[in-house]
């Protein structure tokens, strides 16, 4: 087969196997965006509706800055994988071993065949259809590195479902969900969803956290040391009402030494502090004469006047930052 011919039975496959969620390179000349070229009317209704999105740069720089030397051989659990592009990313950064499953057969069918037809390694890869909460009875050994992600807020049993996963990780586990936006931090939010449409999950009951500080506690109590917020923002195409999180959580303290080494001094520190610790939407005092954007949030400069204050609050501030990046949530007009 010619490589023009060949590149054309792929795309066809691609479209034949859509819809897709997630961007990845198949080969230099196909990808799975090919899916967008299809036919109005070649994917069901029923499917419900696909948000299609390209992770791949973020997540991989988020993920040097954990392992800035890459995984460097680390086995990898990817719960929840979707077409296993989070895997096939981890690989480029030097993952081993790998096993990916999902609840839905669909994915599991994108999922190896990125796996035979990727030009990039793709050796010890494994997936499979499987349900988080059967995971025990699938024998599996113990991994590394273990991806969690937009899993938690789909599951009736969360805590246990997390458990599943918690209980199989060695060194870090990376959790990503939707949360409930403007909720104070602490809870879970019960909500009803499709059991069948391709994003839902499959059991019609979910819990969505309302920050990373819930999801925290519950991170630390399965043994997990250390935890990291690496993003928390209101991507442009997410519903009303959501948010996005994703959290770093190490079993080893001292882990994050790097990490927090990492840091950017001056507006860049602040900022980055403020969109891992202050809810988006939010309003927020920052110290200083000049106030960094920040995504997702309305940032006031603040010399530390009380005047200054009670304006800031009577214009919705309920947090501050400190030149530092030190963060604190507001208590009053009066409060210093």
């Amino acid at each position: 087969m010619s490589p023009v011919d060949h590149a054309a039975a792929l795309r066809e496959e691609v479209i034949r196997l859509g819809p897709w969620h997630i961007d990845i390179e198949i080969t230099p000349e196909v990808s799975t965006g090919d899916c967008l070229d299809a036919a109005p009317g070649t994917y069901s209704t029923e499917h419900g509706n696909i948000s299609f999105y390209s992770p791949r740069t973020g997540f991989l720089r988020r993920l040097r800055r954990a392992f800035p030397h890459g995984l460097e051989g680390r086995s990898v659990l990817d719960c929840a994988c979707n077409c296993g592009a989070h895997l096939f990313y981890a690989k480029e950064a030097g993952a081993g071993r790998c096993f990916g499953f999902d609840v839905r057969r669909h994915w599991i069918d994108q999922a190896q065949f990125l796996a035979e037809h990727r030009t990039a390694p793709a050796d010890g890869m494994r997936f499979e259809v499987a349900d988080l909460y059967d995971l025990p009875a699938l024998g599996l050994p113990r991994f590394d590195v273990t991806f969690f992600f937009g899993i938690f807020y789909h599951l009736p049993d969360p805590v246990t479902g997390l458990k599943r996963a918690c209980d199989l990780t060695d060194e870090v586990l990376v959790l990503r969900t939707a949360t409930k936006a403007a909720r104070r931090d602490g809870s879970l939010v019960a909500h009803d969803e499709s059991a069948t449409h391709l994003m839902s999950g499959a059991y019609g009951l979910g819990w969505f956290p309302t920050g990373p500080d819930v999801l925290s506690r519950i991170l630390k109590h399965f043994g997990f040391a250390e935890v990291r917020c690496s993003l928390w923002r209101h991507p442009p195409k997410q519903a009303a009402g959501r948010d996005l999180l994703e959290l770093f959580a190490a079993r080893r303290p001292g882990w994050f030494e790097g990490w927090d080494a990492s840091r950017a001094d001056g507006a860049e520190g602040v900022a980055e502090a403020i969109e891992t610790r202050v809810p988006p939407g939010a309003t927020v005092l920052v110290m200083g004469d000049r106030a960094p954007d920040v995504h997702s949030r309305r940032t006031i400069p603040f010399t530390g006047g009380r005047d200054e204050l009670t304006a800031g609050w009577a214009e919705g501030a309920r947090w501050m930052v400190d030149a530092d990046g030190c963060v604190r949530e507001l208590e009053g007009p009066g409060s210093s």
